[in-house]
C-alpha cells in the first residue's frame, strides 16, 4: 500500500512537471506490453531489454538537453529546424489564444516556407497541455517507439523472432535514427503513420471479412493524406507502395505471370516513350524535382550534384531552361547512385561527417542484404515482402530525386530505413541459416541410397 502511495505521488509530481512526458512514456509502455503478449519468456527478456534501454537513453538525452540548456534562451533544441518548429507552434498557439506577439513573430508564424499541418498539430498539443518545450521531445520519442514496435509485431509474424529482434535493435540504436527520434522534427510522427499505413495495406488482403478490408483501404487513404499533409510525397508512398506491393505479391511468386507482366511492361514503356505528350510530361515532372534539388544546394552545409555541370551556371534561373530527355535520364541515374553512396570519403568535410562513417558502413551492409532479404522473403511471406520492397522504393525515390544536401539526405534516408532494415534482417537470417541447413542435409544424405526417395 505504501509503495502504491509513493508511486502515485511521484507520478503526480512528474505529471505536473511534464504531462506530455508521462503520457508519452505511458503510451510507449502500453504498446510494448501489448506487443509482448505472445512472446516466450526468453524473447520477452530480449525484447524488454532492448525497448527499456532505448527509451531510457532517449529520456536521459532529453533530460541532459534540459539541464544544460542556455539560460539566456527560452529552451534548447537539438537541430536548427527543430527550433523553427517549436517557435512557430508556440506563436500560432499564442495567436489563437489571444496572447500578444511581436509583429515579427506574427509574420514568421504564417510564413509559407516549410509550412505543413505538422506545425498546427504541435500548436494544438501545446494549447491543450501548456508550454512543453521538452515534453514534446518525449512525445516524439514515444511516437517513434510505437511505430517501431508495430513494425516489430509485423516482422515477427511474417519472418520470425530473430529477424524482428534484429530490426528492432537496428531501428532503435542506429545513431542517426536515435538522434532525430528524440527531436521535434517531422520524422518520428511520419514513421509512425507510415508503419500504420503499411499494416493497413497488409489487411487489405488478409483481413478475414470484407468490411475489415474496406476499413483497411480507408486506413491507407487516411494515412496517405496525413503523410502528404506532413511532407510532400506521402500520397506516393501510400498509394504506389500499396498498389505495387499487392500487385507484386500476386505476380512475382508465379513465374509465368511474372514473365508475361514484364513483357507487357516493356511493351507499355516502349509505346509510351514514343508519345511526345507522355515523354514531355515525364521530363517536366523530373525538372520540378530537379528544381527542388537545386534548392537544397542553396542550404547551409555540404552538398552534392545530380545535374550536368553546365546546368548549374544558370543559378536561380535554372527553372527557366527546359530539361532534355537525356539530361532527365542522367539526373535519375545520378539520383539513384547518390542515394546509396553519398557521402563519399571525398565529401567528408567536418568531424561531424567523419563520425558518421561507421553508420555509413552499416548503411552499405543493409543495402547489400536488402535484395537477399527480398528474395528470401518472397519464399516465406510474399505479401509483406512485396509491400516492404514497394514502400521502400517509393520512399527512396521521394528522397533521391529531390536531395542535394548531404546532411538532409542522411536524415531523410531514414524514411526508407524501416523497410530496408526489415528486408536486410530477413536476408541476414537467411544467410546465417544456410550453413545449418547444409549441415543438416549432409547428415541426412547417407541415410538414403542413391536413386531412392525419402
Amino acid at each position: 500500500m505504501t509503495v502504491m502511495i509513493v508511486a502515485g505521488v511521484v507520478l503526480g509530481v512528474l505529471y505536473t512537471l511534464s504531462p506530455l512526458s508521462v503520457l508519452g512514456v505511458a503510451l510507449a509502455g502500453a504498446m510494448a506490453v501489448r506487443v509482448s503478449r505472445p512472446m516466450s519468456a526468453r524473447e520477452r527478456a530480449w525484447f524488454f531489454g532492448l525497448v527499456g534501454t532505448a527509451m531510457a537513453l532517449r529520456l536521459a538525452v532529453i533530460a541532459a538537453l534540459f539541464v544544460f540548456a542556455d539560460p539566456s534562451r527560452p529552451y534548447a533544441t537539438f537541430f536548427g529546424d527543430e527550433e523553427l518548429f517549436k517557435n512557430e507552434s508556440l506563436w500560432l498557439r499564442n495567436i489563437h489564444q489571444g496572447v500578444l506577439v511581436s509583429p515579427a513573430d506574427m509574420i514568421y508564424a504564417f510564413d509559407d516556407v516549410g509550412r505543413s499541418n505538422f506545425i498546427y498539430m504541435l500548436a494544438f498539443i501545446q494549447a491543450l497541455a501548456g508550454d512543453a518545450p521538452y515534453g514534446i521531445n518525449v512525445l516524439h520519442a514515444a511516437w517513434y517507439m510505437i511505430g517501431v514496435l508495430l513494425l516489430y509485431a509485423l516482422i515477427r509474424r511474417s519472418f520470425g523472432v530473430v529477424a524482428a529482434l534484429g530490426t528492432l535493435a537496428a531501428l532503435l540504436f542506429l545513431p542517426s535514427l536515435f538522434s532525430w527520434s528524440i527531436s521535434v522534427l517531422k520524422e518520428p510522427l511520419y514513421i509512425l503513420i507510415a508503419i500504420v499505413e503499411l499494416i493497413c495495406a497488409t489487411q487489405i488482403v488478409r483481413a478475414p471479412r470484407w468490411p475489415w478490408r474496406v476499413a483497411a483501404i480507408a486506413g491507407v487513404l487516411v494515412c496517405g493524406a496525413t503523410l502528404e499533409s506532413i511532407r510532400q510525397g506521402g500520397w506516393l508512398l501510400a498509394i504506389v507502395g500499396t498498389s505495387v506491393g499487392i500487385a507484386g505479391a500476386v505476380i512475382i511468386p508465379r513465374p509465368r505471370v511474372l514473365l508475361a507482366s514484364m513483357a507487357a511492361l516493356i511493351l507499355f514503356v516502349s509505346v509510351a516513350a514514343t508519345q511526345p505528350a507522355i515523354r514531355n510530361g515525364l521530363v517536366l515532372r523530373l525538372q520540378s524535382y530537379a528544381t527542388l534539388h537545386w534548392g537544397h544546394l542553396l542550404t547551409p552545409g555540404y552538398t552534392y550534384d545530380l545535374l550536368d555541370p553546365e546546368t548549374y551556371v544558370y543559378g536561380d534561373r535554372y527553372r527557366d531552361y527546359p530539361m532534355t530527355g537525356d539530361q532527365a535520364a542522367r539526373f535519375v541515374v545520378r539520383a539513384a547512385v547518390s542515394f546509396v553512396t553519398v557521402p563519399w570519403s571525398s565529401q567528408i568535410g567536418s568531424r561531424t561527417a567523419l563520425a558518421y562513417l561507421p553508420e555509413q558502413a552499416v548503411w552499405y551492409v543493409l543495402v547489400i542484404l536488402g535484395p537477399v532479404g527480398a528474395i528470401a522473403g518472397f519464399r516465406r511471406d510474399p505479401l509483406v515482402t512485396s509491400l516492404l520492397v514497394a514502400h521502400g522504393l517509393a520512399a527512396a525515390a521521394m528522397v533521391a530525386l529531390t536531395g542535394g544536401n548531404i546532411g538532409t539526405l542522411i536524415r531523410h534516408r531514414g524514411l526508407a530505413l524501416p523497410y530496408l532494415t526489415s528486408l536486410a534482417m530477413v536476408g541476414a537470417c537467411y544467410l546465417l541459416s544456410r550453413p545449418a541447413r547444409s549441415e543438416a542435409t549432409a547428415r541426412l544424405e547417407p541415410s538414403f541410397p542413391r536413386g531412392e526417395h525419402a
